[in-house]
């Protein structure tokens, strides 16, 4: 006789949630923030809102990119895109980009993160 198990999916761990929802909320604060400047309701000095477009565009990628790989249980890949998303803040000298990229990167050691990511593989 054979003993059928049937596979629990986890939950989501609340740090994985925090990654996800602080990455879109810093896809809202960059296109919120190339409206306020590019119709002059917003004066940043130096601010270029073509590099803000460019980077709000790279988040929305790098989110889908999120997504698809904390689905899909790659987690190095995950990583790296956070990394990407560091960098990609660069021109912009998007100070959230660099706070948001920083925590999301430690928090995707955390061991619920591992799990839940490599669970999906």
């Amino acid at each position: 006789m054979e003993t059928i198990t049937l596979k629990s999916d986890l939950k989501k761990p609340v740090a994985l949630r925090i990654i996800m929802v602080s990455f879109l909320l810093k896809v809202f604060i960059a296109f919120g923030l190339y409206f306020a400047i590019s119709t002059g309701k917003l004066e940043i000095p130096n601010a270029n809102p073509q590099y803000i477009l460019y980077t709000a565009g790279i988040y929305v990628v790098n989110l889908i990119g999120l997504i698809y790989t904390a689905l899909n249980g790659k987690l190095n890949l995950y990583r790296t895109i956070i990394l990407f998303d560091f960098i990609a803040s660069i021109p912009a000298k998007a100070i959230i980009g660099f706070i948001v990229a920083g925590y999301s990167l430690l928090l995707s050691f955390h061991p619920k993160v591992k799990e839940f990511i490599n669970s999906k593989a």
